[in-house]
């Protein structure tokens, strides 16, 4: 009997998903744990692995639909069972024949009416061949620069397309023709756009795009977060001249097999204070105070369509070169479009570090339904007075941004002074 698969939850606020590419076609033989399709959800594009081993029978949502988490997208049979004998949908198997469907207009016309006055056919769909292996990130890459995958040499694992791969083919690609870039040319002549009424010299409106589903998913939840959340804040400035210098031997110590970095030795901390703090380990849900048995720490990383929080589990149990480790496992599968919903779920806090973009500090919005979000700011070299003197040290300034519902300034500011002290002390996160 055949297998039912799902369009699963991939993500804590995933509602929907959409089938971008299917990786098996209709009697490819699947094995359990293999990668099936590629979805996109609220969060990221992910590769969907079968949770079942068999042989794909039917293809029940094309590509490019979206659906509900809960609904059929295809079925699974048994190898040696008969096909279903079910209809799979048009676009699951392509062949180089297919073309698209004639306008109605078309399919009405009579055989004796003239050829010029029916509607000009559709072209014939190129030939495509073997599908073209790529990470999710190049394909939507390749997407955005309208580039066909199939003149991309791939030097992933097995001929797989790159990020890296569709960037050095974009580096290589000539310059777009002037008249394509906007550029007025002889067959094109310059011609200033019209000005509204009553706004002489107005400019043209600029081009309009739209929003990816992640995109999207930010928009909805950082209003929802600052219409909803009553935000207020809490900034203090850390000595990190003994955690630089802890940070300098560890990593020397290890000769590169690790490297710890600031904000490593932040998230150790934080998950360190949390643990001491339950209030600002809680979130406010219907008129209650919930207060998390574990400490998660989510790590804000952006990308180049949006923002994502992979999450540090019990951080507050990891060593700081576990942390390190965590980190950067993370921070790879993300450039690499390869995030597990696992990655994304269970957060109770999110640290935010703009330092290496040399910014003193700011204020980060409210990641609900967490109570906590705290922003990092870049470690510099800055005077200040020392014992009567003034001296050099290295300073970071980290700003809490709290939800007033759950706790309050007295809260936020033991915490962060907390936090300091073990930054000013790293030696008691390492013993």
């Amino acid at each position: 009997m055949p297998v039912e698969v799902v369009m699963p939850r991939l993500s804590d606020t995933m509602e929907e998903g959409t089938v971008l590419k299917w990786l098996k076609q209709v009697g490819d033989e699947v094995k359990k744990g293999e990668p099936l399709l590629e979805v996109a959800t609220d969060k990221a594009n992910m590769e969907m692995e079968a949770f079942e081993s068999g042989v794909l029978d039917r293809i029940l949502v094309n590509e490019g639909e979206t659906v509900p988490i809960g609904t059929q997208i295809a079925l699974l049979r048994k190898p040696g069972e008969a096909p279903s004998g079910g209809q799979q949908l048009a676009q699951a198997q392509p062949t180089s024949q297919a073309a698209a469907p004639a306008p109605p207009a078309a399919q009405t016309t009579q055989p004796s009416q003239a050829p010029a006055e029916a509607p000009p056919a559709a072209p014939e769909a190129p030939e495509e061949g073997e599908r073209v292996k790529a990470s999710p990130l190049a394909r939507r890459l390749a997407e955005e620069h309208d580039l066909d995958l199939r003149q991309i040499t791939g030097t992933g694992p097995g001929g797989r397309v790159t990020k890296e791969d569709v960037d050095e083919f974009l580096a290589r690609r000539p310059a777009q023709p002037a008249a394509q870039a906007g550029v007025p040319t002889a067959a094109q002549p310059s011609r200033a756009p019209e000005a509204p009424l009553g706004q002489p010299g107005a400019a043209a409106p600029a081009a309009s795009q739209p929003l990816t589903r992640m995109q999207e998913t930010i928009v909805r939840r950082m209003v929802e977060s600052k219409q909803t959340v009553p935000h207020f804040y809490v900034t203090v400035e850390i000595d990190m001249g003994e955690a630089s210098r802890l940070r300098r031997s560890a990593n020397a110590a290890a000769g590169g097999s690790f490297e710890i970095s600031y904000n490593d030795m932040v998230i150790k901390a934080a998950a360190l204070t949390l643990r001491q703090f339950p209030q600002v380990n809680s979130f406010y849900q219907n008129g209650r105070l919930q207060v998390n048995q574990d400490v998660n720490v989510g790590m804000a990383l952006a990308l180049p369509d949006g923002l994502v929080v992979p999450v540090i589990h019990n951080a507050d149990a990891k060593s700081l070169r576990q942390i390190a480790s965590a980190s950067r496992e993370i921070v790879e599968r993300a450039r690499t479009g390869r995030l597990q919903p696992d990655d994304y779920v269970g957060g109770t806090f999110t640290v935010s570090n703009l330092g290496m973009y040399d910014v003193d500090e700011f204020a980060a919005i409210i990641n609900p339904p967490q109570s906590g979000i705290l922003a990092v700011g870049a470690v510099k070299p800055k005077p200040v007075v020392l014992d009567g003197e003034i001296k050099v040290a290295e300073r970071m300034r980290v700003t809490l941004s709290v939800d007033h519902r759950v706790y309050y300034g007295a809260t936020a500011a033991q915490f962060l002074k907390e936090l300091k002290r073990l930054l000013e002390n790293p030696l008691e996160m390492v013993l």
